[in-house]
């Protein structure tokens, strides 16, 4: 049976950071070792202190933690937490998932919740949480020991019982809290030393013979709190300093419709790829930084921008992007689409070769974070390389009218998909996040109820998205109805399969209760316009779905959509939306034909703007996939930009396919109407520069 022991040090950090925050929720990761059936906590890194999800930032600080745990020579041995209320104990949703993650690499894996009433006491104030098998999916559970936990002869214990003593005497008397610093401080101030806290440092001495009452005792020896931490490894390197200093014209849609242009802005960029500093250029601190800095001005004619999101694409189908968009979509699923993926199954040299090409032409279009299917052997470390961020699903399908391209049962297709998601995590464990792992039945025609109930389960077990295809044409929505007898969604509903982290593809044929429901359910909508054209006897009702509250972002859905550039995604998006209103419009005049007065205009209109389009293909896109610092400039926001060239002033020409014949003011730099250019005309040849997490790709 496994036990625990909990170090001096790490007590009081645990204690430190609570106390630093006492109204806020905090978390942070246990680091140790094990050996002989007993798990040695030996010290903790701080996290947050704001947070209510998984987010880029919390992730970031999980890969810096266990790189600074590895350069010590030990590993991520477990989790904590504190909640909002000092009467919550419970472990947050995303504590599970944490704590999960950390056991997949470590098998005895513990977490903690910190008991606020108790934390002033003197007493043990954590609440140790493990898995509890057979539970249901949420399988963390407070656990009760005999003898109980921090108790003498209790499977967990703290190395000296004076910590919680020593802690309230160290906040109390020294308020060493007030010194405390997690990842959270780091992002708002490089300085603060967040994984060693040397300034929460207590000399270690006697005043004679007697121990000063706030030195920190661990075991009989006499220690500092924070002892001198190693130099870090190579993959830390990035974690401090500045990254990227740049000063010039920012453009984003902080929310539907709205284009923000940020002129002569200053953008810093840790080397974590943070921004950690935003502010106009002329402001004091920004000019005393630029003066004191290498810092590169864009030329006048040039913006950055976030990048574009794809919230869905058939990684293998690119193979055959645009052909065989002549039949219905369930031919060209058998006559096409399965044949190809089968292929690629078949060819790994060949599997190797499209995603190479595919991951560079995602780049070449300006795409930071996307959305994709594989079929049942993705290889993700090819999108790893790339360096943009990619959510991968392996597809999961127990039928298929092409029997030899299906999975062998619903137990083989499981097996497959848990397979998978061990693996991805294995990838992104090391280094930087950027691939994560995402449950993909292909849709209901091809997956039987207990494979879809068992998908359901394992991404609530797992804490892993789902995406798939949701009433994306007559003929699909028709088998299903004949075939089980309920409509897709209410299959999807039944299994667990429309939740948060949920994003569904096309949804053309949704009416509006079912559009609610998916706002209620938090359930994302991917977009495809241009292969809805082809594949939809329906346009997609997208006014409606953000009037609902649904979120929405954009799809090419290659190869059903025979562009991979989200760019002519917003443009068939918004030529699609238009020709909506006009036959609203249309249908209208005619319902009131020979009365006095047409409420044709009274409603709001069906058709979107560009500036609508703009959104959802950046912070729209993002939030869909839960990146919620992604798609905008601010601070602690990762740095997904591209750099866009309009206009070169120096010659007084437009740049690729962008033409101005008034001679446009270097001092009035870029306008609105030269964005709305490029949103029209632009192309490939107007991206001069991209960057995700901060890291330059172009």
């Amino acid at each position: 049976m496994v036990s625990y022991t909990v170090s001096h040090k790490a007590y009081v950090k645990i204690f430190l950071h609570a106390a630093k925050h006492p109204h806020r929720p905090v978390n942070g990761v246990l680091i140790g070792e094990s050996s002989s059936g007993v798990v040695d906590i030996q010290d903790v890194i701080p996290l947050l202190h704001h947070w209510t999800s998984l987010s880029p930032m919390m992730e970031i600080g999980l890969d810096l933690a266990k790189g600074y745990a590895e350069s010590v020579n030990l590993s991520l041995v477990g989790y904590y937490q504190a909640c909002e209320r000092t009467d919550d104990r419970a472990l947050a949703p995303v504590g599970e998932r944490v704590a999960q993650q950390i056991r997949n690499q470590f098998d005895d894996a513990i977490a903690f919740v910190i008991d606020g009433d108790a934390l002033g006491s003197g007493d043990a104030a954590l609440i140790p949480y493990l898995p509890q098998p057979g539970v249901g999916a949420t399988p963390w559970r407070p656990c009760s020991f005999d003898p109980p936990a921090f108790t003498s002869g209790s499977q967990i214990t703290l190395v000296n019982p004076a910590s919680p003593s020593h802690a309230v005497a160290l906040a109390r008397d020294s308020r060493l809290h007030d010194k405390f610093g997690d990842f959270d401080d780091h992002l708002e101030d490089v300085t603060i030393d967040w994984l060693s806290n040397k300034a929460c440092t207590i000399p270690s001495h006697h005043d004679g013979t007697k121990l000063l009452s706030w030195a920190l005792v661990d075991c009989a020896a006499e220690i500092p709190l924070i002892r001198d931490i190693p130099p870090c490894n190579r993959t830390m390197t990035r974690e401090t300093g500045v990254g990227l200093a740049v000063r010039g014209t920012l453009v984003h849609c902080p929310s539907l419709g709205v284009v923000e242009i940020l002129r002569d802005h200053l953008l810093v960029t840790d080397h974590a790829g943070i921004i950690s500093r935003l502010s106009p250029a002329t402001e004091d601190e920004s000019v005393e930084y630029i003066k004191q800095n290498d810092v590169r001005t864009l030329p006048p004619g040039s913006f950055l921008t976030p990048t574009f999101c794809d919230l869905h694409l058939h990684a293998p189908q690119f193979m055959y992007q645009g052909t065989g968009l002549d039949l219905p979509l369930m031919q060209w699923l058998d006559k096409y689409a399965y044949k190809a993926e089968e292929m690629l199954d078949a060819r790994p040299d060949l599997a190797r070769k499209v995603y190479k090409c595919l991951a560079q032409r995602l780049i070449e279009v300006g795409l930071g974070q996307f959305s994709c299917s594989a079929p049942s052997i993705p290889r993700p470390n090819a999108m790893q390389t790339s360096g943009i961020r990619a959510f991968v699903g392996k597809l999961s399908m127990d039928i298929s009218s092409r029997e030899t391209y299906r999975e062998c049962s619903t137990a083989d297709s499981l097996a497959n998909a848990k397979d998978f998601i061990q693996r991805c995590e294995k990838l992104v464990a090391n280094g930087e996040r950027l691939i994560e792992p995402v449950i993909t039945p292909r849709f209901v025609p091809t997956c039987s109820n207990d494979l879809l109930q068992g998908l359901g389960e394992l991404s609530e077990e797992r804490a892993v998205r789902i995406q798939s295809h949701l009433a994306e044409s007559y003929d699909e929505a028709k088998w299903v109805k004949d075939e089980r007898h309920i409509d897709d969604i209410e299959v999807f509903d039944k299994y667990g399969l429309l939740r948060e982290g949920t994003v569904q593809a096309h949804c053309t044929f949704l009416d509006n209760p079912s559009l609610s429901r998916l706002a209620q359910r938090k359930t994302a909508i991917a977009h495809c316009p241009l292969s809805n054209v082809y594949f939809s006897e329906k346009p997609f009702p997208l006014r409606e779905a953000l009037e609902a509250g649904v979120m929405v972002g954009l799809g090419t859905d290659v190869a059903g959509g025979y562009s991979i550039d989200i760019m002519s995604g917003m443009r068939h998006a918004v030529a699609v939306s238009r020709m909506r209103e006009s036959t609203r419009i249309l249908e209208r005049i005619s319902e009131c034909a020979g009365k006095k007065e047409t409420s044709a205009r009274d409603v709001r209109s069906l058709a979107i703007t560009w500036k609508e389009s703009l959104y959802l293909a950046t912070r729209g896109g993002a939030l869909a996939l839960g990146l919620n610092e992604v798609g905008v400039f601010k601070v602690h926001s990762p740095l997904d930009a591209q750099e866009i060239a309009v206009y070169d002033f120096e010659n007084g020409a437009g740049i690729g396919a962008l033409d101005f014949f008034d001679d446009p003011s270097s001092s009035a730099g870029v306008t609105l109407e030269m964005i709305e250019k490029w949103w029209c005309m632009g192309d490939t040849r107007n991206r001069v520069g991209m960057w995700v997490q901060g890291k330059k790709l172009v």
